[in-house]
Protein backbone atom coordinates (compact mmCIF):
# COMPACT_ATOMS: atom_id res chain seq x y z
CA UNK A 1 0.00 0.00 0.00
CA UNK A 2 1.35 3.49 -0.64
CA UNK A 3 1.93 5.83 1.71
CA UNK A 4 -0.55 8.18 0.31
CA UNK A 5 -3.34 5.60 0.87
CA UNK A 6 -1.98 4.33 4.08
CA UNK A 7 -2.07 7.90 5.77
CA UNK A 8 -6.12 8.20 4.20
CA UNK A 9 -7.17 4.87 5.71
CA UNK A 10 -5.34 5.77 9.10
CA UNK A 11 -8.11 8.74 9.51
CA UNK A 12 -10.67 5.77 9.98
CA UNK A 13 -11.09 3.70 12.75
CA UNK A 14 -10.99 0.44 10.94
CA UNK A 15 -8.81 -2.73 10.54
CA UNK A 16 -7.41 -3.32 6.94
CA UNK A 17 -6.73 -6.36 6.01
CA UNK A 18 -5.16 -6.11 2.27
CA UNK A 19 -5.69 -3.96 -0.26
CA UNK A 20 -5.81 -3.78 -4.03
CA UNK A 21 -7.03 -1.59 -7.02
CA UNK A 22 -9.66 -2.35 -9.17
CA UNK A 23 -11.23 -0.43 -12.21
CA UNK A 24 -9.10 3.31 -11.30
CA UNK A 25 -10.26 2.47 -7.56
CA UNK A 26 -8.61 1.64 -4.27
CA UNK A 27 -10.15 -1.39 -2.39
CA UNK A 28 -10.10 -2.75 0.89
CA UNK A 29 -10.62 -6.07 3.03
CA UNK A 30 -11.60 -4.61 6.00
CA UNK A 31 -12.94 -6.35 9.75
CA UNK A 32 -15.96 -4.64 8.40
CA UNK A 33 -16.01 -6.03 5.04
CA UNK A 34 -15.13 -4.56 1.52
CA UNK A 35 -14.71 -0.78 1.27
CA UNK A 36 -14.13 1.47 -1.67
CA UNK A 37 -11.17 4.61 -1.41
CA UNK A 38 -12.14 6.77 -4.04
CA UNK A 39 -11.41 10.38 -5.02
CA UNK A 40 -14.87 13.22 -4.40
CA UNK A 41 -15.71 16.34 -6.46
CA UNK A 42 -18.99 17.03 -5.79
CA UNK A 43 -20.99 18.77 -3.19
CA UNK A 44 -20.36 18.38 0.47
CA UNK A 45 -23.95 19.20 1.21
CA UNK A 46 -25.36 16.50 -1.14
CA UNK A 47 -23.36 13.80 -0.25
CA UNK A 48 -24.44 14.40 2.94
CA UNK A 49 -27.76 13.99 2.20
CA UNK A 50 -26.95 10.84 0.57
CA UNK A 51 -25.55 9.64 3.50
CA UNK A 52 -28.49 10.69 5.45
CA UNK A 53 -30.86 9.13 3.14
CA UNK A 54 -28.25 5.77 3.22
CA UNK A 55 -28.60 5.46 6.85
CA UNK A 56 -32.20 5.88 7.05
CA UNK A 57 -32.64 2.93 4.41
CA UNK A 58 -30.95 0.60 6.34
CA UNK A 59 -32.48 1.57 9.61
CA UNK A 60 -35.65 0.59 7.42
CA UNK A 61 -34.59 -2.66 6.14
CA UNK A 62 -32.66 -2.34 3.24
CA UNK A 63 -29.15 -2.33 3.96
CA UNK A 64 -27.67 -3.27 0.77
CA UNK A 65 -26.44 -0.15 -0.89
CA UNK A 66 -22.98 1.77 -0.56
CA UNK A 67 -23.06 3.08 2.60
CA UNK A 68 -20.02 5.52 3.84
CA UNK A 69 -17.57 5.66 6.16
CA UNK A 70 -17.21 8.32 8.52
CA UNK A 71 -13.76 9.43 9.63
CA UNK A 72 -12.50 9.52 13.59
CA UNK A 73 -13.54 12.68 13.52
CA UNK A 74 -17.08 12.13 12.30
CA UNK A 75 -16.32 13.51 8.93
CA UNK A 76 -17.67 11.81 5.49
CA UNK A 77 -13.97 13.30 3.38
CA UNK A 78 -10.93 12.89 4.19
CA UNK A 79 -8.00 14.87 2.71
CA UNK A 80 -4.87 13.92 1.17
CA UNK A 81 -1.17 16.19 1.11
CA UNK A 82 -2.93 18.05 -1.92
CA UNK A 83 -6.29 18.73 -0.58
CA UNK A 84 -7.84 15.95 -3.05
CA UNK A 85 -10.77 14.93 -1.04
CA UNK A 86 -11.85 11.64 -0.80
CA UNK A 87 -14.54 9.05 0.36
CA UNK A 88 -14.57 5.14 1.78
CA UNK A 89 -17.44 3.72 1.02
CA UNK A 90 -18.83 0.07 1.98
CA UNK A 91 -18.65 -2.49 -1.01
CA UNK A 92 -19.96 -5.60 -2.19
CA UNK A 93 -17.94 -8.75 -4.03
CA UNK A 94 -20.19 -9.18 -7.11
CA UNK A 95 -20.75 -8.86 -10.13
CA UNK A 96 -22.56 -6.19 -12.69
CA UNK A 97 -26.02 -6.62 -14.16
CA UNK A 98 -26.06 -9.00 -17.08
CA UNK A 99 -28.69 -7.02 -18.75
CA UNK A 100 -28.89 -10.17 -21.12
CA UNK A 101 -29.82 -12.28 -18.73
CA UNK A 102 -33.50 -12.14 -17.76
CA UNK A 103 -32.49 -13.61 -14.37
CA UNK A 104 -30.89 -10.83 -13.44
CA UNK A 105 -33.33 -8.32 -14.95
CA UNK A 106 -36.16 -9.51 -13.15
CA UNK A 107 -34.11 -9.68 -9.97
CA UNK A 108 -32.62 -6.01 -10.63
CA UNK A 109 -36.54 -4.98 -11.05
CA UNK A 110 -36.99 -6.35 -7.93
CA UNK A 111 -34.90 -5.12 -5.94
CA UNK A 112 -35.84 -1.80 -7.14
CA UNK A 113 -39.24 -2.14 -6.50
CA UNK A 114 -37.94 -3.30 -2.83
CA UNK A 115 -35.81 -0.08 -2.71
CA UNK A 116 -38.91 1.97 -3.55
CA UNK A 117 -41.47 0.33 -1.17
CA UNK A 118 -38.91 0.92 1.83
CA UNK A 119 -38.10 4.38 0.57
CA UNK A 120 -42.05 5.13 0.74
CA UNK A 121 -42.29 3.94 4.17
CA UNK A 122 -39.66 6.58 5.32
CA UNK A 123 -41.59 10.23 6.67
CA UNK A 124 -39.05 11.93 7.33
CA UNK A 125 -36.99 12.49 3.92
CA UNK A 126 -33.92 14.58 3.14
CA UNK A 127 -35.30 16.99 0.67
CA UNK A 128 -37.07 20.39 1.64
CA UNK A 129 -38.61 21.32 -1.68
CA UNK A 130 -40.71 18.50 -2.86
CA UNK A 131 -41.98 19.78 -6.32
CA UNK A 132 -40.96 17.52 -9.12
CA UNK A 133 -41.55 18.98 -12.41
CA UNK A 134 -44.58 17.23 -14.40
CA UNK A 135 -43.93 14.92 -16.98
CA UNK A 136 -46.19 17.54 -19.71
CA UNK A 137 -43.56 19.99 -18.71
CA UNK A 138 -40.52 17.63 -19.70
CA UNK A 139 -41.76 16.55 -22.99
CA UNK A 140 -42.17 20.41 -23.42
CA UNK A 141 -38.81 21.67 -22.31
CA UNK A 142 -37.50 18.77 -24.47
CA UNK A 143 -39.49 19.63 -27.38
CA UNK A 144 -38.10 23.23 -27.59
CA UNK A 145 -34.61 22.09 -27.22
CA UNK A 146 -34.98 19.94 -30.21
CA UNK A 147 -36.13 23.09 -32.21
CA UNK A 148 -33.86 25.23 -30.91
CA UNK A 149 -30.78 22.59 -31.95
CA UNK A 150 -33.13 22.14 -35.39
CA UNK A 151 -32.52 25.70 -36.17
CA UNK A 152 -28.85 25.81 -34.86
CA UNK A 153 -27.86 23.44 -37.23
CA UNK A 154 -29.95 24.62 -40.11
CA UNK A 155 -27.37 27.79 -40.29
CA UNK A 156 -24.90 25.59 -39.97
CA UNK A 157 -22.22 26.27 -43.29
CA UNK A 158 -20.33 23.20 -44.69
CA UNK A 159 -21.91 20.70 -42.47
CA UNK A 160 -21.16 17.39 -41.23
CA UNK A 161 -21.88 13.74 -41.72
CA UNK A 162 -23.46 13.82 -38.20
CA UNK A 163 -25.35 17.25 -39.35
CA UNK A 164 -26.62 15.78 -42.63
CA UNK A 165 -28.26 12.81 -41.09
CA UNK A 166 -29.67 14.82 -38.11
CA UNK A 167 -31.42 17.44 -40.94
CA UNK A 168 -32.49 14.14 -43.02
CA UNK A 169 -34.16 12.42 -39.77
CA UNK A 170 -35.22 15.36 -37.77
CA UNK A 171 -38.94 15.42 -38.67
CA UNK A 172 -39.43 12.06 -38.16
CA UNK A 173 -38.27 12.00 -34.61
CA UNK A 174 -40.22 15.12 -33.92
CA UNK A 175 -43.06 14.63 -35.17
CA UNK A 176 -43.10 11.27 -32.52
CA UNK A 177 -42.07 13.65 -29.79
CA UNK A 178 -44.92 15.86 -30.30
CA UNK A 179 -47.64 13.12 -30.60
CA UNK A 180 -46.36 11.59 -27.13
CA UNK A 181 -46.64 14.88 -25.96
CA UNK A 182 -50.01 15.47 -27.44
CA UNK A 183 -51.08 11.60 -26.14
CA UNK A 184 -49.64 12.87 -22.34
CA UNK A 185 -51.55 15.66 -22.32
CA UNK A 186 -54.56 13.67 -22.27
CA UNK A 187 -54.54 11.71 -19.90
CA UNK A 188 -52.10 13.66 -18.18
CA UNK A 189 -54.92 14.14 -14.95
CA UNK A 190 -55.20 10.65 -14.66
CA UNK A 191 -51.84 10.03 -13.73
CA UNK A 192 -51.75 13.24 -11.38
CA UNK A 193 -51.62 10.86 -8.45
CA UNK A 194 -48.49 8.77 -9.49
CA UNK A 195 -46.70 7.58 -7.07
CA UNK A 196 -43.49 10.34 -6.46
CA UNK A 197 -40.73 9.69 -3.70
CA UNK A 198 -37.04 9.66 -3.30
CA UNK A 199 -35.52 7.55 -5.84
CA UNK A 200 -32.04 5.81 -7.52
CA UNK A 201 -32.06 8.53 -10.41
CA UNK A 202 -29.60 6.72 -12.49
CA UNK A 203 -31.17 3.01 -11.78
CA UNK A 204 -29.56 0.77 -14.50
CA UNK A 205 -27.16 -2.40 -14.59
CA UNK A 206 -23.56 -0.45 -13.98
CA UNK A 207 -25.26 0.46 -10.60
CA UNK A 208 -27.07 -2.89 -9.79
CA UNK A 209 -24.78 -5.74 -8.29
CA UNK A 210 -25.85 -8.99 -8.18
CA UNK A 211 -23.85 -11.26 -5.30
CA UNK A 212 -22.81 -14.78 -4.55
CA UNK A 213 -25.67 -15.42 -3.16
CA UNK A 214 -27.97 -14.10 -5.70
CA UNK A 215 -28.75 -11.23 -3.35
CA UNK A 216 -28.54 -7.92 -5.12
CA UNK A 217 -26.99 -4.59 -4.10
CA UNK A 218 -27.36 -1.19 -5.26
CA UNK A 219 -24.36 1.11 -5.48
CA UNK A 220 -23.96 5.00 -6.53
CA UNK A 221 -26.81 7.06 -5.53
CA UNK A 222 -25.11 10.42 -6.72
CA UNK A 223 -28.03 11.25 -8.93
CA UNK A 224 -30.52 10.63 -6.29
CA UNK A 225 -34.01 12.44 -6.26
CA UNK A 226 -37.30 13.22 -5.94
CA UNK A 227 -39.65 12.20 -8.75
CA UNK A 228 -42.39 9.66 -9.68
CA UNK A 229 -41.05 5.89 -8.86
CA UNK A 230 -41.80 4.25 -12.53
CA UNK A 231 -39.04 6.65 -13.91
CA UNK A 232 -36.21 4.62 -11.89
CA UNK A 233 -38.19 1.75 -13.34
CA UNK A 234 -38.31 3.36 -17.41
CA UNK A 235 -34.69 4.14 -17.13
CA UNK A 236 -33.72 0.29 -16.54
CA UNK A 237 -36.12 -0.72 -18.76
CA UNK A 238 -35.19 1.36 -21.79
CA UNK A 239 -31.24 0.87 -20.75
CA UNK A 240 -31.87 -2.74 -21.04
CA UNK A 241 -34.66 -2.83 -23.85
CA UNK A 242 -31.81 -0.63 -26.08
CA UNK A 243 -29.14 -3.66 -25.42
CA UNK A 244 -31.78 -6.16 -26.37
CA UNK A 245 -33.12 -4.99 -30.12
CA UNK A 246 -36.28 -4.07 -27.88
CA UNK A 247 -37.33 -7.66 -27.51
CA UNK A 248 -40.50 -7.91 -25.49
CA UNK A 249 -39.43 -10.72 -23.09
CA UNK A 250 -37.15 -8.57 -21.05
CA UNK A 251 -39.84 -5.87 -20.49
CA UNK A 252 -41.94 -8.54 -19.10
CA UNK A 253 -39.14 -10.09 -17.19
CA UNK A 254 -38.95 -6.45 -15.43
CA UNK A 255 -42.39 -6.37 -14.85
CA UNK A 256 -42.79 -9.53 -13.56
CA UNK A 257 -39.60 -8.83 -10.81
CA UNK A 258 -41.09 -5.29 -9.94
CA UNK A 259 -44.48 -6.10 -9.38
CA UNK A 260 -43.36 -8.76 -6.34
CA UNK A 261 -43.06 -5.68 -3.95
CA UNK A 262 -44.91 -3.08 -5.88
CA UNK A 263 -48.00 -3.99 -8.47
CA UNK A 264 -48.46 -2.12 -11.10
CA UNK A 265 -52.06 -0.52 -11.42
CA UNK A 266 -53.34 0.19 -15.27
CA UNK A 267 -52.62 4.08 -15.13
CA UNK A 268 -49.07 2.69 -13.82
CA UNK A 269 -48.61 0.82 -17.56
CA UNK A 270 -50.29 4.07 -19.08
CA UNK A 271 -47.53 6.43 -17.47
CA UNK A 272 -44.90 3.88 -18.64
CA UNK A 273 -46.03 3.17 -22.28
CA UNK A 274 -46.27 7.09 -22.33
CA UNK A 275 -42.61 7.51 -21.71
CA UNK A 276 -41.33 4.74 -24.25
CA UNK A 277 -42.59 6.81 -26.74
CA UNK A 278 -41.05 9.80 -26.56
CA UNK A 279 -38.11 9.20 -28.46
CA UNK A 280 -35.22 9.64 -25.54
CA UNK A 281 -32.65 8.65 -27.24
CA UNK A 282 -32.87 10.85 -30.10
CA UNK A 283 -33.06 13.65 -27.82
CA UNK A 284 -30.40 12.53 -25.61
CA UNK A 285 -27.72 12.58 -28.87
CA UNK A 286 -29.21 15.93 -29.65
CA UNK A 287 -28.58 17.35 -26.47
CA UNK A 288 -24.77 15.89 -25.92
CA UNK A 289 -24.51 17.60 -29.41
CA UNK A 290 -25.44 20.80 -29.07
CA UNK A 291 -23.48 20.54 -25.07
CA UNK A 292 -20.09 19.80 -26.55
CA UNK A 293 -17.94 21.67 -28.86
CA UNK A 294 -18.87 21.73 -32.35
CA UNK A 295 -16.18 22.59 -34.14
CA UNK A 296 -14.91 18.67 -33.93
CA UNK A 297 -17.76 16.35 -33.53
CA UNK A 298 -16.66 12.57 -32.31
CA UNK A 299 -16.90 9.51 -34.45
CA UNK A 300 -19.00 8.06 -31.76
CA UNK A 301 -21.88 10.56 -31.75
CA UNK A 302 -22.58 9.70 -35.60
CA UNK A 303 -22.44 6.24 -34.44
CA UNK A 304 -24.98 6.77 -31.89
CA UNK A 305 -27.51 8.46 -34.42
CA UNK A 306 -27.22 5.67 -36.58
CA UNK A 307 -27.52 2.85 -34.13
CA UNK A 308 -30.89 5.24 -33.03
CA UNK A 309 -32.23 5.06 -36.62
CA UNK A 310 -31.36 1.43 -37.06
CA UNK A 311 -33.25 0.71 -33.70
CA UNK A 312 -36.20 2.68 -34.34
CA UNK A 313 -38.03 -0.05 -36.60
CA UNK A 314 -37.58 -2.52 -32.83
CA UNK A 315 -38.76 0.41 -30.92
CA UNK A 316 -42.10 0.65 -32.79
CA UNK A 317 -42.41 -3.01 -32.77
CA UNK A 318 -42.45 -2.88 -28.84
CA UNK A 319 -44.56 -0.23 -28.74
CA UNK A 320 -46.83 -1.95 -30.81
CA UNK A 321 -46.41 -4.76 -28.44
CA UNK A 322 -46.89 -2.22 -25.63
CA UNK A 323 -49.82 -1.06 -26.96
CA UNK A 324 -51.44 -4.58 -27.32
CA UNK A 325 -51.30 -5.73 -23.51
CA UNK A 326 -52.42 -1.86 -22.95
CA UNK A 327 -55.72 -2.21 -24.97
CA UNK A 328 -56.10 -5.72 -22.90
CA UNK A 329 -56.50 -3.70 -19.47
CA UNK A 330 -58.86 -1.17 -20.90
CA UNK A 331 -60.15 -0.45 -24.59
CA UNK A 332 -60.09 2.92 -23.93
CA UNK A 333 -56.32 3.61 -23.13
CA UNK A 334 -55.36 3.92 -26.38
Amino acid sequence: MSEKYKELLEQYDIKVLSTFRSRGTFQCETEQGLALLKEYHGSLQKLALEYEWKEKLAEAGYAATDRYFLTKEESLVTYDRYRTAFILKHYFKGRECDCRNLSDVAASCRNLAFLHKVSSSIEEIPFENLKTESTSHLFERKNRELRSIRKFIGHVHGKNDFELLYMKCFDSFYEEASYALSRLLKVEPELADTGCGVCHGAYHYHNVLILPDYSVATVNFESMCYQPYLLDLYLFLRKTLEKNHYDYSFFEAGISGYSIYRRLAEKDFLFLYLLFLYPEKFWKISNQYYNHRKSWIPPKTLEKLQKVLAQNEERHTFLKQFASFLNTLDKNFL
